[in-house]
């Protein structure tokens, strides 16, 4: 997995001090979702960062291979980033050296306490703490979170779950998902990416209680499942709001391991994603009602509506 700056063809990557590119041809939705991105200069920071961390854990530990992955690497982090943003980083452990983790009791909670005090050695001004799986380190520019792992044999990992009060580890497969993603995307032209940036920005911005990655899920089920292979961005996030409420309330699952994404999520907040959700929905009716007659002036100010930030 990614040790690169940024995936490939990731929209984002501008520096500031770039001239503005001509997007010729492309629509208002298509600019807004290429100017969500992080700059190529906090893709290279994130990639920077990456290999500090694991300069500072191989002093403390056994670590067998790393790698970057989550939005960034799949290019749907969203920006501009904040110490709210969170990038994804994993930390394979020598089974040799570090087992005993593995195996022993409370050994997930043990592992992830270890990786903590390592990382507040080193940072002793960032807030450092355990997230479920990972060990998160805020910065003033984003936060990192780190999941060390082993691997599984099956060619994913476990890393520790701390929801089973510390005593058990949780299987995952992101190179699986990454290469579903991407064939997804690649089928529709890189508009997958898009709709998924376009989805967390509206996430975002109006504060729909549900995670990044569900949201970003959704999206993913949304543009796989589409009729219109050819359908341009405009019609897959209108299909994408339109369907919002609906897959809100029946749920999400991991496209490779099939777990309910949203199994934690309790019964107000999925009220309160609903009620947003078909807030965005009747926007987004607006807009596509005005797209469809030729004003596209009205059109993006209902597109803004919907999204909760202003489309030029």
């Amino acid at each position: 997995m990614g040790t690169d700056i940024a995936p490939p063809g990731y929209p984002g990557n501008q520096d500031e001090n770039e001239s503005e590119q001509q997007n010729t041809g492309q629509t208002s939705l298509d600019d807004y979702a290429d100017e969500t991105g992080p700059t190529n200069r906090q893709g290279k920071t994130i990639n920077e960062r990456r290999e500090r961390l694991e300069q500072i854990l191989e002093e403390e530990m056994e670590v067998v291979e790393s790698h970057q992955f989550g939005s960034f690497t799949r290019g749907t982090m969203v920006g501009p980033l904040s110490e709210d943003s969170d990038t994804d980083v994993m930390f394979v452990l020598s089974r040799e050296k570090h087992g005993k983790w593995e195996r022993g009791e409370n050994g997930s909670s043990n592992c992830l306490r270890a990786v903590k005090r390592a990382l507040e050695k080193r940072y002793p001004n960032s807030k450092v703490k355990i997230d479920r799986n990972v060990v998160s380190v805020q910065f003033s520019d984003f936060t990192v979170d780190v999941a060390p792992a082993f691997k599984d044999g099956t060619g994913g990992y476990k890393i520790p779950d701390t929801y089973s009060e510390g005593r058990s580890w949780v299987r995952t497969n992101p190179r699986g998902y990454k290469q579903r993603f991407e064939a997804v995307d690649n089928a529709r032209g890189g508009k997958l990416q898009k709709v998924a940036r376009v989805a967390k920005k509206l996430r975002e911005n109006r504060n729909v209680p549900v995670s990044s990655y569900h949201m970003e899920v959704m999206a993913y089920d949304h543009v796989h499942n589409h009729p219109n292979k050819d359908a341009s961005t405009e019609e897959l996030v209108e299909g994408f709001v339109e369907e919002l409420p609906r897959r809100i309330s029946r749920g999400t699952r991991d496209p490779v391991n099939g777990d309910r994404l949203d199994s934690n999520m309790d019964r107000s907040n999925r009220k309160e994603a609903i009620r947003k959700a078909k807030a965005a929905r009747r926007q987004m009716r607006d807009a596509r009602a005005h797209r469809q007659t030729g004003d596209n002036e009205e059109a993006n100010e209902k597109y803004g509506d919907a999204l909760g930030e202003d489309i030029d």
